[in-house]
């Protein structure tokens, strides 16, 4: 769900979140009185990468007991949790909430993901493990659990990810290198966050 949003078009990005808001205020997302958790994490998604994170913040409290199927522990209401959590910057309480695991494959692959990139942020040491970790899962888990284009995302961005965690911070040409590789893999999941990272590494 919205892995590799064409972040390019921003006008694109702010006109899929309007309307995201505008098909909530009129209940088209709703079944039955509840919010399907793909739509929840779908919204919370675009929300975030729009940095509309007062406006997120209200709505996962507001739908916190409407998202259909959460659990006991409410595990969707808590992947959308730490992904405002992540986008204001507070890693350590994104990693304290994110959910170990998840029956939904598109709430599994975002709270791995979500974890990395909060590890990475911190320089934690772990970060490598974990890493790795996603590596091996990816490689392992069976062919009919994932899409083509869903193992497609992943792998791209584990890749690119191993590659910028292999780099030497003020390297302009290895930037410049791995900026150049990601503009041509789209096809990889959190691609604007692995952009950022790469430009990021022509500074000391």
């Amino acid at each position: 769900i919205v892995a590799n949003l064409n972040y390019d078009n921003e006008a694109i990005r702010y006109t899929l979140f309007d309307l995201y808001k505008d098909n909530l205020k009129r209940g088209y997302f709703y079944y039955e009185g509840g919010l399907p958790a793909n739509a929840f994490l779908a919204v919370s998604l675009v929300a975030a990468i729009v940095k509309q994170f007062d406006w997120l913040r209200a709505f996962i409290e507001s739908e916190k007991n409407n998202i259909i199927d959460d659990n006991d522990t409410k595990d969707f209401y808590r992947l959308g949790k730490a992904i405002y959590l992540f986008g204001i910057g507070k890693y350590e309480e994104c990693l304290e909430i994110i959910p170990p695991t998840s029956p939904s494959i598109d709430y599994l692959l975002n709270g791995k993901r979500l974890e990395l990139r909060a590890l990475y942020e911190m320089q934690s040491d772990l970060f490598p493990y974990k890493l790795d970790a996603f590596k091996m899962f990816m490689s392992r888990t069976s062919q009919k659990l994932f899409t083509d284009k869903l193992r497609l995302q992943n792998v791209n961005f584990v890749n690119i990810l191993t590659q910028i965690m292999n780099s030497t911070p003020g390297d302009v040409k290895r930037s410049e290198l791995l900026v150049k590789r990601i503009h041509e893999k789209k096809q990889s999941a959190d691609w604007r966050w692995l952009l950022q990272k790469a430009e990021a590494l022509r500074q000391k």
